[in-house]
């Protein structure tokens, strides 16, 4: 145990020290997220790529994505199992290549429970008590002491499986309600026997767990474990039940780290994964009072700690021992080898947007849009100025190529192309940064303004020509450029609906995009957004307006809102909208704007409806691409490629990934 640190007055981050067993040379930790790299429950080469490249950026610890222990689990196949055929083999070679870094590599060990979350129709939900998964309602059945003592068998012969494998240590995933926190809380535990009641009934489970574990492999293979800090529901876990929930856990069968995690499957399951809207480091204060309670036992810190400075603020407020970089190493690996040679200013800033949640969550591999090279091969072996994974290879008779736009994906293709040695000429209408910028202003969703300020500072150092027009290009002005290849980010255009094209006030009616640039001086009467377009900007906006209006309606024909939204971050867009009453009209569409009076019909019945007093409508609507330069170039015969909306409209993960591979395309 860490004993020789005294609270409040931590190490550097780049201080080495000791989790039980085994050493580790930084504070730096990658923690579990699932990637969906699998196939067949198995580790595949990717998989084996996105460890080995938060090993190689010079993290200290590698927790691997949670690892179901038993089959009643039955996750989706692109996650991964330590139990059946052929399961060690993939895991041996995740431990050479992350332990050839001198590089702890932990396996994350866990149990689904009563969640639904990842899992296949064969799982069988299983929790303490015989009380639903707040997620989709799953029913569990209720444990018994058959099934507890198969759990627990199946507990230790993983932890077995991976020390056979070469891993560094185990951890036990105890926390966002799955099926070992299920034990641990008085809100989904109400057990009777010797499993339930009080901190030594619902440890009870937990404890022999570990020591399964430790009878299974020994004194030199670390345990750690990752258990609530405070689990946001009523009847939960709370800070003080976190303490004397570890005190007690560490009474009998002590564990050599923990961290402790937010959240639980439940309305504040956002809290474990904070996007744009929290602030950074929101749970600071919570982690320095658990730290305290932790007698010693070495504490990993974790919560949208997104630079190294700040992981540097957590170990110098006594928050932590270790630093949880999660997401800030999914956009960037080399987060840890830059912050050490004092290239902070480098590093590729995470947007917490939570793409890389949501694609697992739709059943995709997980995907970044600030880093396109996510597990790929060589993503941690970048140039020297280390801004970018290993490119394409530089062309030895560099070609000309001109980028039309100047938002996110023209940054993205201008930067990269250059990287390549290409001669990057960049026509931008209007600021760097486009609609992105413009969204980066409006309530929680500054950290998109962080990556723009990244790709305009990168596309400098890049030696990209940056000609800002004020006007659209036109053909003539791009062939002006000579260009061999031209890449058209153009975007899109939002469409004014129908219904309100002819509205007699036109200055109360006005897309998304005119209303952030340009917000109206009067705020009088109820604020309308007509919802066609389901993003974050949208729901940003509404609360924009709300805290402007006295009333704040969402009219939308979809049958839920937040739809493009991951559904950790939906959970958020639903809470605000709450806490500002604002009112949401489902499946219904707008069909004329007249004397104050919006009219709106149901999508289903046709039933009419109206919103009366009415002062401000913003429209958010399907976007139209702006392509109509391709085919004009390529009579000209030049090369062109569309990416982002220009091409189709998109996400930024789905338009940044286009951009970078057209800028590294032949």
């Amino acid at each position: 145990m860490n004993t020789d640190i005294e609270i409040g007055h931590g190490p550097n981050l780049f201080t080495p020290m000791a989790l039980g067993p085994v050493q580790v040379k930084n504070r730096i930790v990658f923690p579990a997220v699932m990637t969906g790299f699998g196939s067949g429950n198995q580790v595949t080469d990717r998989t084996i790529a996105a460890y080995t490249a938060r090993a190689a950026g010079g993290a200290a610890m590698v927790v691997s994505e949670a690892l179901a222990v038993h089959p009643t689990s039955a996750p989706k196949s692109s996650a991964l199992v330590t139990y059946g055929p052929g399961s060690r083999e993939g895991f041996a070679g995740i431990a050479e290549a992350v332990e050839r870094e001198d590089c702890r590599m932990i396996g994350q060990l866990y149990h689904l429970g009563r969640s639904q979350l990842w899992t296949t129709g064969s799982a069988q939900p299983m929790g303490p008590s015989a009380l639903p998964d707040f997620y989709k309602g799953t029913m569990p059945r209720v444990m018994s002491q058959g099934d507890i003592d198969m759990i627990i068998e199946a507990f230790a012969q993983s932890a077995a499986t991976l020390a056979r494998a070469g891993f560094s240590g185990v951890e036990l995933h105890a926390a966002h309600g799955h099926l070992l926190s299920l034990f641990l809380s008085p809100w989904s535990n109400i057990r009777e026997d010797d499993y339930g009641g009080d901190e030594t009934g619902r440890t009870r489970f937990l404890r022999e767990v570990v020591a399964a574990i430790r009878a299974a492999v020994g004194p030199q293979f670390a345990i750690g474990l990752k258990m609530p800090g405070e689990e946001g529901v009523r009847g939960g876990i709370l800070q003080s039940d976190a303490a004397a929930l570890f005190a007690r856990i560490q009474a009998d069968t002590p564990v050599d780290y923990v961290c402790f995690a937010q959240g639980t499957i439940a309305p504040s399951f956002g809290d474990h994964v904070p996007d744009t809207h929290y602030p950074t480091l929101p749970f600071l204060d919570l982690q320095r009072e658990l730290r305290q309670k932790a007698n010693a036992t070495p504490v990993v810190a974790v919560g949208k700690i997104p630079s190294a400075s700040d992981a540097e603020s957590v170990l110098q407020a006594g928050a932590g021992d270790m630093v949880a970089l999660g997401r800030a190493l999914i956009a960037d690996p080399d987060l840890p080898n830059k912050a050490q040679k004092g290239r902070e200013d480098l590093t590729r800033p995470c947007v917490y947007c939570n793409a890389c949640w949501g694609e697992v969550h739709g059943g995709r591999p997980a995907a970044c849009p600030v880093n396109p090279r996510f597990g790929t091969p060589g993503e941690a072996q970048g140039p020297s100025s280390g801004v970018e994974g290993a490119p394409a290879a530089v062309l030895a008779s560099p070609r000309r190529v001109t980028v039309v736009g100047g938002g996110i994906a023209g940054l993205e293709a201008a930067r990269t192309a250059a990287a390549r040695g290409q001669q990057v000429t960049l026509l931008a209408r209007h600021q760097l940064g486009g609609k992105t910028r413009l969204e980066s202003t409006l309530p929680g969703r500054a950290d998109l303004g962080r990556f723009v300020a990244f790709q305009e500072t990168e596309a400098q150092r890049s030696g990209v020509q940056v000609v800002e027009r004020g006007a659209p290009a036109s053909v003539a002005d791009i062939l002006a450029t000579s260009p061999d290849t031209v890449i058209l980010a153009t975007g899109a255009q939002m469409r004014a609906p129908t219904a309100l094209a002819l509205a007699e006030r036109t200055d109360a009616v006005t897309g998304i995009c005119d209303y952030a640039k340009a917000p109206p001086a009067s705020h009088r009467g109820t604020a309308v957004i007509i919802d066609q377009d389901n993003s974050a900007a949208v729901y940003a906006l509404a609360e924009l307006m709300a805290f402007r209006h006295p009333h704040t309606v969402i009219l939308t024909p979809h049958m839920s809102l937040a739809e493009k939204v991951p559904y950790t971050n939906r959970l958020g867009v639903h809470h605000r909208l709450s806490m500002d009453q604002v009112e949401v009209v489902i499946d219904a569409a707008p069909t004329r704007f007249k004397a104050g009076t919006l009219h709106y019909e149901n999508v289903f019945t046709g039933r009419h409806s109206a919103i009366t007093d009415v002062g401000q409508i913003v429209w958010a609507t399907p976007r139209v691409p702006n392509d109509t330069l391709a085919e004009p170039l390529r009579q000209h015969g030049v090369t062109v490629h569309l990416v982002g909306d220009a091409y189709a409209p998109t996400t930024m993960l789905t338009a940044i990934a286009q951009a970078h591979a057209a800028a590294e395309s032949p």
